[in-house]
């Protein structure tokens, strides 16, 4: 092989396989790279390499497991065995294990190093993982001794072109030699909010990669590791033409005149108010309007269970039951407790591609703050979901709540107006009769709208809009001005 084909298999992408973390990483790994995983007890650093490794396994490749930790392999491989991506059939034919405990015991970091090399001509791995470096750190008498073992155990593994990780635990803030000498450094961390705790994962390091900056929240299941890349790192604004002259409409007639015959295709509307005024109903009837236009509709909601959601249409003879059966309406409910944001986006954004459904109600946005483990993310988070959701060519209505006192800025309606193009304000005014609903275009950025202030009815018949309505001055204080003849109008 020339030196150039060399170098090209060198820098071959090696893909771990794990949800979510090529991305995080640039779409890999480097073949022949030298990696450091560190993480505190617990962090998940055995899953995640015998998870890469299982992989590999499954793309051709052999994989050599060496320990440095006194725990046998029967223990190890008894805790991997409750994982979905374990394979008895593979161990000691393509994922093989070794224990490198007693060579560097008797012969230090030198025994060791000959023990890899004979490993490696013997079994030729294409993936190597050290799993216990934290002894070759104690073993070794000075930092000059293991940035030399580090130094010769880069070359050895490049040379073979077999990628390795070494596993050890989080040295915090206190420098190793080994940081600087690996091609890559990735940090599993924990977070903690109140009682709440979080798995993070970030890469300080990566030699040849354009990898994600930040910390990413990860989640550790029965099948592994499953990576979500926080949602702002990873959305790129794909600039394109919007069709402004389709329409899609609510199905309200009056509503629709409001909005010029609906909204813009695409486009991302936010319904606020106060609970109890119509915005999930609001939202189930621009979803019913498409399933009667033969249209895929997705329903995402935090709240109510899907039966429980039926039949609050059905009272109102918003009728989605079958389409919900037939699956041409998908009913996503998702309660936000110990969710993360970045999970709850990947779920929506997954569901939206994998349907193809051009209209999504998400009922309820204040799910996405509650899961905030940082809630300083959430202007930029949201700014990247709906960007996504544009990306997706969907159409998509988000409520959220108001207080149901008067308060005509809340903090959340104010990020949520500046992110969406179009902005409908649902309101209860007093009368000196009742409580009535009212309902108001605020904006609509790709076109004209009519801002008229109206009443939203519901009944058993269905959801209607009044064709005018008077004397509403004092809507957005929480009361109700009367006309000059002592009614409203």
């Amino acid at each position: 092989m020339t030196s150039d084909s060399t170098s090209a298999a060198v820098r071959s992408t090696v893909e771990t396989g794990v949800p979510g973390l090529d991305v995080i990483l640039g779409g890999g790994l480097v073949s022949g790279g030298l990696y450091l995983i560190e993480g505190m007890a617990g962090a998940g650093k055995t899953i995640l390499s015998s998870q890469i490794g299982f992989h590999r396994v499954k793309q051709g490749d052999r994989v050599l497991y060496m320990t440095l930790i006194a725990e046998s392999h029967d223990k190890l491989l008894g805790h991997l065995s409750g994982l979905r991506f374990f394979d008895e059939t593979a161990v000691a034919q393509h994922m093989l294990f070794v224990s490198g405990y007693h060579e560097l015991m008797q012969d230090g970091l030198d025994g060791f190093l000959r023990l890899i090399a004979a490993s490696l001509h013997q079994h030729r791995p294409k993936l190597l993982i050290i799993d216990g470096f934290r002894s070759a750190r104690e073993f070794s008498e000075t930092d000059l001794a293991l940035s030399r073992f580090i130094h010769e155990l880069n070359a050895l593994v490049a040379a073979m072109n077999c990628t390795t990780l070494l596993l050890a635990p989080l040295s915090g803030n206190e420098p190793h030699p080994e940081h600087t000498l690996v091609d890559g450094l990735i940090e599993l961390n924990r977070h903690s909010d109140g009682m709440r705790r979080a798995r993070e994962i970030e890469v300080h390091k990566m030699r040849a990669r354009d990898h994600l900056l930040g910390r990413h929240f990860f989640r550790i299941t029965d099948n592994g590791h499953v990576m979500f890349p926080r949602l702002e790192a990873n959305s790129a604004v794909r600039p394109g033409v919007a069709d402004l002259s389709t329409r899609l409409a609510f199905g309200i007639p009056n509503l629709d005149a409001l909005l010029d015959g609906g909204v813009v295709k695409g486009s991302t509307t936010t319904l606020m108010g106060p609970s109890g005024v119509g915005k999930t109903l609001l939202g189930l009837q621009f979803l019913a309007t498409g399933l009667a236009r033969g249209e895929t509709c997705i329903y995402m909601g935090f709240h109510e269970s899907p039966q429980r959601l039926l039949a609050k249409a059905d009272a109102v003879s918003i009728h989605l039951s079958q389409a919900a059966e037939e699956g041409r309406l998908i009913v996503q409910w998702q309660p936000a407790i110990e969710l993360a944001i970045d999970e709850l986006a990947a779920i929506a954004i997954d569901t939206v591609k994998r349907s193809g459904a051009t209209r999504l109600v998400l009922d309820g946005i204040e799910g996405f703050h509650d899961s905030a483990m940082r809630p300083e993310r959430s202007r930029l988070f949201l700014n990247a979901f709906t960007n996504q959701l544009r990306d997706a060519d969907v159409t998509a209505v988000l409520t959220e709540e108001l207080p149901l006192n008067a308060d005509p800025a809340p903090s959340h309606g104010v990020r949520m107006s500046a992110l969406t193009e179009n902005l409908i304000l649902l309101r209860y005014a007093e009368t000196d009769t009742r409580l009535r609903r009212m309902i108001s275009v605020l904006k609509q950025r790709e076109s004209a709208h009519d801002p008229s202030l109206r009443e939203l009815l519901i009944s058993s018949q269905g959801l209607d809009i009044s064709a005018s309505f008077e004397g509403a001055a004092g809507l957005l204080l929480g009361r109700m001005a009367l006309s000059s003849t002592g009614r409203p109008g």
